[in-house]
């Protein structure tokens, strides 16, 4: 009987771990291949991407289940691409989405393009110049917004939609359980 759990914890530890590394490879091929280059906002990209992910791992890991041998049900195929999928979300908003929007990866560029050295005056100005001004940072992110219906623009100007409202109320809230910066937030900086 010992024998048996412990052979099917190893198949179900190596279904899940084969997941993962099929996931990555059909996520990153999924991503290279452009498949989904015409949403312009790199995370609903990646969402999208991950939602191709999950099918074709589900359907590549309910053919590896299926061998008796390994005592597997398919519903340990779903589960092995869920988690797959979920890690793959984590690192990838961790990783490619936090360096397509991180101030402080701009400012780390600014470093190591200028190995003498910088002081705040010229990494500000950097900023202003390059960031804001030349890659018009503030326009992109006017227009994510937008696109993700927290914006509306009207007569030259934009304002929070209700789904804007109750995003800001989220962000309030998540800022107030986890100690962040309130100014973020458009709350004064004194503490909770």
């Amino acid at each position: 009987m010992r024998g048996c759990v412990l052979g099917g914890l190893v198949a179900a530890a190596l279904t899940y771990g084969l997941a993962l590394i099929l996931g990555t490879a059909l996520f990153l091929a999924i991503t290279r291949t452009g498949l989904f280059a015409g949403i312009p906002i790199l995370f609903y990209r990646g969402i999208a991407s991950l939602g191709a992910t999950f099918v074709l791992l589900v359907g590549a890991m309910a053919w590896v289940t299926r061998r008796p041998r390994l005592g597997l049900a398919p519903r340990d195929a779903v589960g092995a691409s869920v988690t797959a999928v979920a890690l793959l979300l984590t690192a990838f908003t961790l990783g490619p989405v936090t360096v397509d929007r991180s101030i402080s990866v701009f400012v780390l560029s600014r470093f190591a393009a200028a190995p003498e050295g910088l002081d705040e005056k010229a990494v500000r100005e950097a900023f202003l110049r390059i960031y804001v001004g030349e890659w018009a940072q503030i326009q992109r992110r006017l227009d994510e917004q937008v696109a993700s219906g927290n914006l509306v623009r009207a007569d030259g100007s934009y304002r929070l939609t209700p789904q804007g409202e109750r995003f800001m109320r989220t962000a309030r809230e998540t800022a107030r359980v986890f100690d962040t910066d309130r100014r973020f937030v458009g709350l004064p900086a004194e503490p909770w």
